[in-house]
């Protein structure tokens, strides 16, 4: 298993968890993979806010916070009892036997603060053992010392930054220490939110401007997309659109979301699945 983190240096207008969920999605649409979906948040913040994750939506209205989520995860470490033959009873299934969603604490600390890195890790160790990716959203702006999103981005075998088109934003983190040191240790793909492909911040100019030797995305914005999210319908969104035209609005954004999976399973080194989808298998 390898672990994916999504995180944006900025506080707002990345579109950080948009892209992590539409990753995760659409790897598990296209891959012969399982896959977990997770977050250092609150329940119902950050990646959740693509799915209806409520309990008469996914008919889990017995489905408590005592039961269900991160904190039971937190509670079945502290007691030892979580294994790779129980994990995924406290997930939700999104794609079955390829997409399982864990939904974030009922606060914002955790169920037990003071161990939330070693609890993270502990999960983190045991999904190892029960899915090939996780991918996880680490939130924006620089995480606090003992924080979830720390303990996630110290996990990671690859981050993703991101960022938009603002010039302030990408001097923040290129030239004024806008990263937290972890990332120094950690290889990492950017990121452009809402790109635009007219404006003069385009990839190229990036990277020539900060001698950026990476590699670099361009995801653009797109209407069906933004009203997908405020729907919290993502999921049925790129089920429809997987064999849009090239002349449908939402086909560039679509195109992007593919390049960055695929540039992500190349960097993890999984290529094994890409092969099988260029056979078509």
């Amino acid at each position: 298993m390898s672990k994916v983190v999504f995180w944006s240096p900025l506080q707002g207008g990345s579109g950080n968890s948009a892209h992590a969920s539409a990753a995760a999605i659409s790897i598990g649409m296209e891959y012969r993979l399982k896959l977990l979906l997770a977050h250092g948040g609150m329940a119902k913040e950050r990646v959740e806010g693509a799915f209806q994750t409520g309990a008469n939506a996914l008919d889990h209205s017995f489905i408590s916070f005592q039961d269900h989520g991160m904190d039971a995860l937190e509670r079945l470490c502290l007691n030892r009892r979580l294994s790779r033959d129980n994990i995924r009873d406290y997930t939700l299934p999104l794609l079955p036997e390829r997409l399982d969603l864990v939904q974030g604490n009922a606060k914002s600390e955790g169920t037990m603060p003071g161990y939330r890195k070693e609890l993270l890790q502990s999960i983190c160790a045991v999904a190892n053992q029960s899915y090939d990716l996780v991918l996880a959203d680490a939130g924006c702006g620089i995480p606090k010392d003992g924080s979830g999103d720390l303990a996630l981005l110290e996990t990671a075998d690859l981050i993703i930054v991101s960022l938009n088109q603002c010039i302030e934003g990408l001097d923040l983190f290129f030239k004024d220490g806008g990263r937290p040191p972890v990332m120094n240790e950690k290889p990492y793909i950017l990121v452009l939110g809402r790109y635009d492909k007219y404006s003069h911040c385009t990839l190229n100019n990036v990277k020539r401007r900060f001698g950026y030797k990476g590699t670099i995305h361009g995801i653009p914005y797109t209407t069906d997309f933004l009203d997908a999210w405020n729907m919290r319908s993502v999921l049925p969104f790129l089920q429809r659109s997987r064999n849009l035209s090239n002349r449908q609005p939402s086909a560039a954004f679509l195109e992007s979301i593919r390049s960055l999976n695929k540039d992500i399973l190349t960097q993890l080194d999984m290529t094994t699945a890409l092969k099988l989808v260029e056979r078509g298998a």
